[in-house]
This record gives C-alpha cells, sequence and structure tokens, in this order.
C-alpha cells in the first residue's frame, strides 16, 4: 500500500472550497431574514396609547378635585380646631384632634389607593397594547420570513432597511386604534 502525501495548499484549496459550497445559499438569498422595531416609538406614537393617556389625564383630573375638596375641607377643620383649642376642654380637645387626625389618615389612603388605580390601569392598558404588538411582529415575521425581531433598544446600529417599526405602527392603529381603560381597584398583592 502506497501512501500520498497532500499538500497543505491543497487542504487549504478543498477547505475553502467545501466553506464556499456550504455558505452560497446564505449569500444567494436576497431575503431579509433581521427585522428591528422601535418598541417604545410604537407604544409613544400608537393611537391607541394616545387614547389611553387621555383617558388616565381625565381620571386624573378628576381624582385630582376631588383631593382637593377634601384637603380644603381639611384645612378648614384645622384652622376651627386651632380655634377651639383655647376654648374646650382638654379631653373634648383630644377626641376631636384625634377624628380629625382619622379623617386626614383616611385622606391620606384615599389620595395612594386612586394613585394605585391609575399606575394599575396604566399598566394594564400597555400590556393590552404590547400584547397586540407582539402578535403583530410575529404576524409580519411570518409573512416576510424574519428569522429574528429585535428591539432597537437592544441594539447599537442597525441598517434602516431593517426597521419595521413604521408597518408595526400602522398595523397597530389599524388593529386597535383606540383601547378602553378599565379602572379596576389594582389586586392586593402579597
Amino acid at each position: 500500500m502506497k501512501m500520498t502525501i497532500v499538500k497543505p495548499t491543497l487542504i487549504y484549496t478543498l477547505l475553502t472550497t467545501a466553506a464556499l459550497a456550504f455558505t452560497q445559499p446564505v449569500f444567494a438569498q436576497d431575503k431579509q431574514t433581521i427585522a428591528v422595531v422601535n418598541i417604545q416609538q410604537v407604544m409613544k406614537d400608537s393611537t391607541a396609547a394616545k387614547s389611553v393617556r387621555e383617558q388616565l389625564e381625565s381620571k386624573q383630573k378628576n381624582f385630582q378635585s376631588e383631593i382637593t375638596k377634601k384637603e380644603e375641607e381639611l384645612q378648614k377643620e384645622d384652622k376651627e380646631l386651632t380655634k377651639q383649642k383655647t376654648v374646650l376642654a382638654k379631653a373634648a380637645f383630644d377626641d376631636k384632634l384625634r377624628a380629625f387626625r382619622t379623617k386626614a389618615t383616611d385622606v391620606q389612603k384615599d389620595v395612594q389607593s386612586k394613585k394605585a388605580l391609575l399606575d394599575s390601569a396604566f399598566e394594564h392598558s400597555l400590556n393590552d397594547i404590547q400584547k397586540v404588538v407582539t402578535d403583530i411582529i410575529s404576524d409580519i415575521s411570518k409573512e416576510k420570513g424574519f428569522v429574528i425581531a429585535v428591539p432597537t433598544s437592544q441594539i447599537l446600529y442597525a441598517d434602516k432597511s431593517l426597521d419595521i417599526s413604521s408597518e408595526v405602527l400602522d398595523r397597530l392603529n389599524k388593529k386597535l386604534p383606540k383601547l378602553d381603560v378599565k379602572f379596576d381597584a389594582p389586586a392586593d398583592k402579597k
């Protein structure tokens, strides 16, 4: 049996040819396989997000009006209580002071409750919009054969031709032009 010595240049040529043969289909593709989406921009500019902001601002103004009235009542009561301090017996004044402090604490709890309600409504609304955005990105990816869609917040650079944000925004505005905010009491966190 006779052994043949293969020259290193021949091995290099064979390996290069094999490597090129396996990579040709990738280079031959004209199809874009990666997409990027500016999720923050889509969420900010969508008509659904704008309707959510309007509803939240309106509810917040109503809450602020209610709270302002309660605070004004507390201020009046505080002034009245200060005037009565020298007139009332100590026990009677202490009872009124205790009742006033309870009322003030209740107002503080009401403020916190209303803030939690607004925060919860905002979070749930954004989650609802985000779910639709994710579905839209999935649909576009399937239609166009994208292997991956990456949020722009996670990349340093991407060619503008990879960006599908405007298409996502257009579809979102058609699919979800408005979102009715649900102002349900937030669930207690345990």
